[in-house]
């Protein structure tokens, strides 16, 4: 397989484009965590540490993923940036997606703050002003 080039990337770049737009709407948080790739143009598979944002922040929820990663065993290319989409549980996130920089498929796993209904604050609760007079009933 051959290396990504700068015309390789204006595909994944103009995603990454359209979705910051729905990133950005829908309450994105980010995600540290570990990630793999099968081996691609160097024919090994490489383990990193990426960084990543996710598109909504609550649990129970399919998202979609931007990230880079860092792999520090890798022979060639250490870096890498994917497009994904995965599951978000609570405080935690399973994506798979295509690496463009390592030109391969990747998996990744990690931590992200997902919102916490209970956090949410109670609705106010409103009393009903007394009817009638103070006597009571006649």
């Amino acid at each position: 397989m051959k290396r990504a080039t700068r015309k390789h990337l204006l595909g994944p770049l103009a995603a990454a484009a359209l979705m910051s737009g729905t990133l950005l709407y829908a309450g994105p948080q980010g995600m540290f965590g570990i990630s793999y790739t099968w081996g691609g143009a160097i024919g090994d598979g490489n383990l990193g540490i990426s960084l990543k944002i996710v598109s909504d922040d609550e649990k129970d929820k399919v998202i979609g993923v931007a990230g880079v990663t860092y792999y520090p065993w890798a022979p060639v290319e250490k870096f890498g940036a994917d497009l994904s989409a995965g599951y978000l549980f609570d405080k935690f996130a399973l994506t798979g997606g295509y690496d463009f920089l390592q030109s391969d498929w990747i998996i990744s796993g990690g931590y992200v703050n997902t919102k916490d209904e209970s956090s949410d604050p109670a609705p106010a609760s409103v009393t009903p002003p007394p009817t009638g007079g103070t006597d009571g009933p006649t």
